[in-house]
């Protein structure tokens, strides 16, 4: 603190040391002129997951266990939840031994056949026995794939018991608590991928016809970050109540903040304006009035003049003026060194 006080104070001795006129050409300044810029519409638009969905019970059970919980992360085929599954165990374990059962059965009787079989093609056997043989083997091969079945379904009741994310995401809702009884079809768990987001806005019929033509559109962010679309889909139909027609907006979600349900502002070129721009490196604020010095002249003398300015939109590293500057009119744009020669002018005016 104290080196930084002796060098402004060294500053403040040189520059009250030198002629304000000879400062004041040698300040750095520029020539205020009109830019064309996009003639922006500021519309809302409301941040929607693309994907998202509600996980729901596909058996019954009572809740067992909850993994995860609101505002996690979960990678995809992540288990969420469980549930008691001691009703699908045993059936899986039934559906088990009347697979064994049919299999073992089917072994006998595809033995007996072949038997029979060999028999009846040296026509030691008559044809209803090797009939009745063969319906007594089709059904134990019947009897197998019946079972087989059942038990393929066992396993996926059982496995049902065990609730796994469809895609990575974030979990925005839980529906169920740990001894919670559910049936098919009962809301579970709800999460969204904030990977793929979209905005939907509501663009008045006046301008729709312009916006298509040049689609020169922004999501901006409450930090005035602007993020550009990366597809643009217009509805082929208005709404009869509102007048307007609905935008969707498919967006690059790098961007930190977003979320589903967030409001956001939606800028859309409807035009050209000339605006009067500068750089914002050249603003000075005091309290809450906002001013730049121009460079006019006093008393013969070349010397900067702080003039209070309106200011508008923020264009990257350029401010807009509303008012308080005027076509080719030089401002400066080291404000500090302005200031102290304005001090130092002030102080001999007094004096």
């Amino acid at each position: 603190m104290f080196r930084l006080a002796v060098s402004w104070l060294l500053l403040l001795f040189v520059m009250l040391s030198i002629p304000e006129a000879l400062i004041a050409q040698e300040l750095k300044s520029i020539t205020v002129v009109k830019t064309t810029m996009p003639l922006q519409r500021f519309l809302e638009g409301r941040v929607e997951a693309i994907s998202q969905a509600t996980v729901s019970a596909q058996t019954s059970g009572l809740v067992d266990q909850v993994m995860v919980d609101i505002g996690d992360y979960v990678p995809a085929g992540t288990v969420i939840l469980k549930l008691v599954g001691a009703d699908q165990n045993e059936a899986l374990n039934q559906a088990r031994a009347n697979w064994s059962e049919a299999s073992a059965n089917q072994k006998a009787v595809s033995q007996q056949f072949g038997r029979v079989e060999a028999l009846y093609a040296k026509k030691l056997l008559s044809k209803a026995n090797y009939d009745s043989a063969l319906a007594s083997y089709n059904s134990a091969k019947a009897r197998v794939s019946n079972t087989q079945a059942a038990l393929n379904r066992a396993r996926q009741q059982v496995s049902y018991t065990e609730i796994k994310a469809v895609y990575g995401g974030v979990v925005s809702g839980r529906h169920v608590e740990v001894g919670e009884a559910v049936q098919p079809g009962m809301a579970l768990m709800s999460g969204f991928d904030p990977s793929h987001l979209r905005v939907y806005v509501d663009v008045p019929q006046s301008i729709v016809s312009t916006v298509r033509k040049n689609p020169l559109i922004n999501v901006v962010m409450n930090n005035r970050v602007a993020i550009l679309p990366s597809k643009i889909t217009f509805f082929p139909i208005g709404d009869i109540d509102t007048g307007t027609v609905r935008m969707r907006l498919e967006i690059n979600t790098s961007q930190e903040g977003l979320y589903p349900g967030q409001l956001v502002k939606v800028a859309v070129n409807i035009g050209e304006k000339e605006r009067l721009l500068i750089p914002k490196t050249s603003m000075v604020y005091r309290s809450e009035i906002a001013g730049v010095y121009v460079l006019g002249k006093k008393r013969g003398d070349l010397v900067p003049l702080l003039r209070q300015v309106r200011i508008g939109n923020h264009y990257g590293d350029k401010l807009e003026i509303l008012s308080g500057l005027m076509v080719n009119e030089t401002i400066l744009t080291d404000p500090l060194k302005a200031g102290i020669i304005a001090t130092k002018d002030s102080v001999k005016e007094e004096q």
